[in-house]
């Protein structure tokens, strides 16, 4: 089944498809830029059925929007779209990446990432709407170094 699922560099055209997704998993979007720019779609046989993205705040990177539909989750695919991300935080030789998230903590201490406090944010990052209201307070902050 998984080699049946493709991720696509997500088109300003699945906007509202993005959307649906992120809000069917109660994730933000009043600050998704309808370019999706940095942003890919998991899609199964024309059924988009997970999404990622990241916002850049150069040398960094902010992982978001990260989501998968429960009936497709642990097979692999969420990896998958991490790895895109990761590969592209690699070719626009971004030092870090960053994330908050409510419900994903231990996934993404197994994909590398350390938990850190919100003052250990670059100012950049900091500012973002994800880490200044748009996710809840109770949201944990992680950090991974990219190695070239």
């Amino acid at each position: 089944m998984n080699q049946d699922i493709k991720i696509n560099k997500a088109e300003p055209e699945a906007y509202a498809t993005v959307v649906a997704l992120l809000r069917a998993a109660g994730l933000p979007t009043e600050d998704l830029k309808r370019d999706l720019e940095n942003f890919w779609i998991a899609d199964a046989t024309g059924i988009a059925i997970g999404v990622i993205g990241m916002d850049l705040y150069t040398p960094y990177g902010l992982l978001r929007s990260m989501t998968v539909l429960p009936e497709y989750r642990n097979k692999g695919i969420a990896s998958r779209l991490v790895d895109q991300v990761e590969q592209l935080a690699k070719k626009l030789l971004l030092s870090e990446l960053y994330l908050i998230t409510n419900t994903a903590e231990s996934y993404f201490s197994k994909k590398g990432f350390q938990l850190i406090t919100k003052a250990e944010l670059p100012d950049s990052v900091a500012s973002s709407e994800e880490m200044n209201g748009l996710c809840p307070a109770s949201s944990v902050i992680m950090r991974k170094t990219i190695t070239q």
